[in-house]
């Protein structure tokens, strides 16, 4: 099922206290995958709208393609940014898990941290193989907590 994208400029859709959402236009979408399969389709949507955007979000102070995933609302924030993690590309992609999020927020912890594990894992997989990425000097990091604790992928 293909996604049906929208725009807000200013505000993320998914995370009403998005500190680094002002000035950023934020192509979002939802997303009603339960399986594996499905949510592998959307999130590599995702990526293609992310890695679409690279040419006139990436800047001379661009450092890191910013992967989060935010637990609370299962929704993955796809953005370029600088060395210090504060200022954000202008085009940022934002995915949001409905369907998937009414299943783990009734679940325990390790199905949360289950999660976080596959999009971590899926991310870097097809970053790994992404020749529109490759073009671009960037780092691709992963958080599933705050902007000071990345992991590289």
């Amino acid at each position: 099922m293909s996604l049906n994208w929208s725009l807000s400029e200013g505000h993320n859709p998914f995370v009403s206290n998005d500190p680094h959402a002002a000035e950023c236009r934020f192509h979002h979408a939802q997303s009603n995958a339960m399986d594996d399969s499905a949510l592998v389709n959307d999130i590599d949507a995702a990526l293609d709208k992310a890695v679409s955007f690279l040419n006139a979000n990436v800047k001379n102070e661009s450092r890191y393609f910013l992967v989060e995933w935010n637990r609370p609302s299962s929704t993955l924030r796809l953005a370029v940014t600088d060395d210090a993690k504060l200022e954000d590309g202008a085009d940022v992609v934002v995915l949001g898990f409905t369907a998937l999020n009414a299943k783990i927020q009734t679940a325990g912890d390790l199905e949360r941290e289950l999660y976080s594990e596959k999009m971590q894992f899926w991310v870097k997989e097809y970053l790994s193989i992404c020749a529109g990425f490759m073009d671009y000097s960037l780092v691709a990091v992963f958080t599933d907590s705050t902007r000071d604790r990345v992991k590289m992928l």
